[in-house]
């Protein structure tokens, strides 16, 4: 084998590398110290406001989209849909009203597990179904506001199909997201 040369970065790379390692120790400032800290306690804990403010964000958002091409109690931005106006002949009232929900919720939760962070996702897996529920609640209290036709009756089953919706879309997203990472060398809690 023949002797290789450094280069000149290399050369100067390695006397910034024996500087720094022959430097004294300096230490942070308390202020930067407690910054530092901070951020990373906020990354690690994000606030729980914040947390449910990004996924009811993007489950509205995606919610909202769906009623394109799937009214929910009477409010749509699309035209008139045969199929849903079909379904909602073929089948009984409780069984149309959780399809309903979990249409409109399934999506929004999926890509709430794909946008979420990884500490975002551990600290929603904690409190899922408390939250699940309400999403739908307060999605039907939204829709009787805006002025929908329904009935404290049928509210309940869209409830319910929203809550399956959670279940399904973000926890099998998240659940996938959460194996590729820990895959990755993530460790998850």
């Amino acid at each position: 084998m023949g002797k290789t040369r450094l280069s000149d970065i290399e050369k100067q790379s390695l006397h910034e590398f024996c500087d720094f390692v022959g430097a004294k120790p300096v230490a942070p400032s308390s202020a930067l110290d407690a910054k530092v800290v901070h951020r990373v306690e906020r990354d690690i804990y994000p606030p729980r406001w914040r947390v449910f403010a990004k996924f009811s964000a993007i489950e509205t958002v995606v919610g909202i989209a769906t009623l394109y091409f799937c009214p929910q109690f009477g409010i749509a931005f699309g035209s008139h849909n045969e199929f849903f106006h079909n379904l909602h002949q073929q089948v009984d009232f409780f069984t149309f009203y959780v399809i309903c929900g979990l249409l409109f919720v399934v999506l929004g939760a999926a890509m709430s597990g794909l946008l979420l962070g990884r500490n975002e996702l551990l600290f929603i897996r904690k409190s899922k179904y408390g939250y699940y529920l309400a999403y739908g609640a307060v999605a039907c209290l939204i829709f009787n506001l805006l002025g929908a036709q329904m009935l404290f009756i049928s509210a309940i089953p869209w409830v319910l199909g929203a809550f399956i919706g959670n279940v399904l879309g973000f926890g099998l997203v998240s659940r996938l997201r959460v194996m590729y990472l820990t895959h990755k060398g993530w460790a998850l809690r």
